[in-house]
């Protein structure tokens, strides 16, 4: 038999297009805010880890202090005390130090304890706050760094329609309730970048495109010459 050629080019040029694929992701760097200005906050969720979804949020120590870190999806199932599964959580704080759990989680609302709240936020109140540290605390309690996972509920990321954060401390005094809205895939927003979840493969680099077409050539040619013997 002499169709082995063709079948292997097949199988690279396969493995050529798969590894075009990259995990899903929301990045939002840019934000609407109630309370000017506004700290450079990045907020990340991944679906990386099979059943979970990651976030990280972050911000320049000498931007703000997180204080509450908020979501909200449009799917079927609700989160809940029962179902959300926090897991893994880390916060760092400004004198190196680590909380590994947040003050408080509050579901569906837009308070999140004293001195903490999206009052006025035209998106709130979010499915959940997680509660990071506490208002007017020192250094020890001051979080710029913080991540976490929880179970998926079978949700995509494409379920996700709005983020939050409220900080304060913000360029040395003041306060924020950063909030953004989150198209669903494959729309695109200034200061959002997202890798959608089950949409179409990236684009191969020209390289590999190129050796892909190579393949493909190899795969007619060698079909042709079976059809001829």
């Amino acid at each position: 038999m002499k169709i082995s050629t063709p079948l292997s080019l097949l199988a690279l040029c396969g493995s050529i297009m798969a590894s075009s694929v990259s995990a899903g992701e929301i990045e939002v760097t840019s934000w609407l805010d109630t309370d000017a200005p506004t700290a450079g906050y990045t907020y990340t969720i991944n679906d990386n880890t099979p059943g979970r979804f990651t976030f990280d949020i972050s911000v320049p120590q000498t931007d703000a202090d997180i204080l509450g870190i908020a979501f909200s999806t449009d799917g079927a199932t609700e989160y809940t005390a029962g179902n959300l599964d926090l897991m893994n959580f880390s916060a760092l704080a400004r004198d190196g130090s680590t909380a590994s759990a947040p003050t408080n989680t509050f579901f569906n609302s837009s308070a999140c304890g004293p001195g903490c709240n999206f009052n006025g936020v035209p998106v709130s109140p979010f499915d959940v706050i997680l509660r990071i540290g506490s208002q007017g605390s020192p250094l020890s309690d001051w979080y710029y760094d913080v991540s976490f996972d929880i179970a998926d509920l079978g949700l995509s990321l494409n379920d996700f329609v709005t983020v939050g954060i409220r900080g304060q401390s913000v360029f040395g005094g003041d306060s924020d309730k950063a909030y953004q809205e989150i198209p669903e895939c494959p729309n695109a927003l200034a200061g959002l970048t997202r890798d959608c979840p089950n949409g179409p493969p990236e684009v191969p680099e020209p390289a590999s495109l190129g050796l892909f077409l190579m393949g493909m050539a190899g795969v007619g040619w060698g079909m042709r010459r079976q059809r001829k013997q």
